[in-house]
């Protein structure tokens, strides 16, 4: 089963990436994926754009492409200001159509950062409110139409999500064909269609994938993308041969008729793939399956081994490519190759298991408490009718002693089962607990960090001004009175101590003894400003500061100090 997700998932890659974008509903379209795929020009673009001179519909929405290109190019923290931006004004003032299209545009957005769960919450809040919306009705025909177009998408691209984390995409797939179907959208209809067979053969039932895909095999000839015609033909391949329903001459006779130079050459929707494209591998990986089936196992390697070769990361689907190169190598007789095979599965396997233990743990958890109830009820069930029995012998026999101790024992279980749930919720409880005194703390650390690096930055941005605009005597005053004030320097003092992991606190324990000035310098190299910035700063000459730098740097490296090597390295 491990292996089908690898082998199917190989594709979903490409729908995502070439067939996804086209069920983007209109309005953003464009602009979501400029700033998707081409981040830096699209800031460009939406930075020229005076956002106060929009109407606050347009600001807002504005807002969410601006997020949404700054988390590509890499700021999350700027990103996430205009995502929760627009996000605000839509909840409080959009209809149902516009918030569904600000969820998916906000859900693109954190599952670029890698931030699944909330990127799926997300997509899913955008679902609930396209069927709202089109429940409700519309008399705008371009509006419901876009609403319809947007509901193909977040349920298509739901459906890639919980396929590559390995989850059952039926549902979500089996929903984006019935919304393309709703909208007359053909195309996506195909798309969805393909992905949900996939999904079936992931969870075992080939039967029904070869079911799900009949309809596209049957038009295959008549798809404009023959590239996706070819596809299909794969795809149906590989559900036969594992249903075994073919033969092997039937299953090389099929894939004859696969067009080799299609699937090498054929573009995507946005430009040509080239040759080492991993997506390009589906037909090997197909060929491999078809010859291991067929006994031709020389083949069956050849194949397996130039998927392998052009493949530089692995994830749930595509790891089961070790599994199959491992039975290919075993069935030649070469053990020691397959057992090579069989330790890089189980490494990147552990690899990727590590990523998703907390769901799994989260997961555990549940079921356990589920099983504990179930238990729970079959064991109150199960007592209470032996009590009945126990009632009516003991009342025809006389012996009311033997329901006493009975009712005893079976309140003894109860308060056992009673003292192991409680004992469970209080773990539940102690956990949620620190969870959230961590997360408050991660919260007030990465607020203090960005207080101090603001802070420092604009004393040195002061510091750097005077140094270099120091030729007019009213700004060199003004500036100095500012930059040099001792309430500053001091701050500037506690910042660097608190910024470094209160390198300068352990500095004044470990080295007693020096001036004031001294401790100051070393606090002000140590928050990482330059010769010329510090000279401004304690009012000393260049040549000054560089010779205090070196006596300093000396003294520590011939103190016995602890953390001497650590602070050597501040004044590196």
């Amino acid at each position: 089963m491990r292996r089908i997700i690898g082998w199917i998932f190989v594709f979903a890659a490409l729908t995502a990436a070439g067939c996804g974008r086209r069920g983007t509903p209109r309005e953003f379209s464009v602009d979501g994926f400029l700033a998707t795929e081409h981040p830096d020009s699209a800031r460009r673009l939406l930075q020229r754009i005076d956002p106060e001179r929009l109407n606050r519909d347009d600001r807002a929405r504005w807002a969410l492409i601006m997020g949404l290109a700054e988390v590509s190019s890499g700021d999350t923290l700027a990103g996430k200001k205009f995502l929760d931006r627009g996000m605000r004004y839509y909840d409080r003032h959009g209809s149902d159509g516009e918030r569904a299209a600000a969820w998916y545009t906000y859900a693109q957005a954190h599952v670029k950062t890698g931030n699944l769960e909330e990127g799926i919450r997300g997509y899913t809040q955008a679902a609930i409110l396209a069927e709202k919306a089109l429940a409700a009705g519309s008399s705008d025909d371009s509006l419901r139409r876009g609403t319809e177009t947007l509901l193909v998408a977040v349920y298509h691209t739901l459906g890639l999500l919980y396929f590559e984390q390995g989850y059952d995409a039926v549902e979500p797939f089996a929903k984006a064909v019935e919304a393309a179907r709703a909208n007359g959208n053909t195309e996506q209809e195909g798309y969805s269609r393909f992905m949900l067979a996939s999904a079936h053969c992931a969870a075992g039932d080939y039967r029904q994938a070869i079911e799900t895909l009949a309809p596209l095999v049957e038009v295959a000839d008549t798809i404009p993308f023959r590239y996706f015609a070819q596809q299909i033909r794969l795809q149906n391949l590989i559900f036969h041969t594992y249903l075994g329903d073919w033969t092997p001459e039937q299953l090389l006779e099929a894939r004859k008729g696969i067009d080799l130079k299609v699937i090498r050459r054929a573009p995507l929707s946005y430009g040509s793939a080239v040759s080492e494209d991993t997506g390009r591998s589906f037909y090997d990986v197909a060929s491999a399956i078809i010859f291991q089936r067929d006994g031709q196992l020389d083949s069956a390697r050849c194949y397996i081994e130039e998927s392998l070769a052009c493949r530089d990361t692995f994830h749930q689907g595509s790891v089961g490519l070790f599994n199959l190169a491992a039975e290919i190598y075993h069935d030649r007789g070469d053990d020691a190759r397959a057992y090579d095979y069989m330790q890089q599965y189980v490494s990147v396997k552990d690899s990727l298991f590590e990523a998703q233990r907390g769901a799994q743990v989260a997961e555990l958890e549940r079921r356990y408490r589920t099983a504990n109830e179930v238990a729970l009820r079959e064991a109150s069930l199960r007592y209470r009718a032996w009590i009945a029995v126990l009632a009516a012998v003991l009342v025809v026999m006389a012996a009311g002693w033997a329901v006493v101790g009975y009712r005893r024992k079976l309140r003894r279980r109860d308060g056992q089962l009673s003292e192991s749930l409680a004992l469970l919720d209080s773990y539940r409880e102690s956990h949620d607990s620190l969870t959230s005194r961590l997360d408050a703390s991660n919260a007030r650390e990465a607020a203090v960090k960005r207080l101090l690096e603001g802070r420092v930055a604009a004393v040195r941005d002061i510091a750097a001004t005077c140094y270099t605009f120091g030729e007019g005597e009213r700004l060199t005053a003004k500036m100095r009175d500012l930059a040099l004030s001792p309430s500053v320097l001091a701050d500037v003092v506690d910042m660097a101590d608190l910024y470094s992991d209160r390198a300068v606190t352990r500095l004044r324990e470990q080295l007693p003894g020096w001036t004031a000035r001294n401790y100051d310098f070393a606090a002000l190299v140590i928050a990482g400003f330059s010769p010329q910035e510090i000279c401004v700063m304690l009012d000393m000459s260049l040549n000054g500061v560089y010779t205090l730098k070196s006596k300093l740097k000396r003294r520590i490296a011939e103190s016995g100090a602890a953390d001497r090597e650590r602070l050597l390295g501040y004044f590196a």
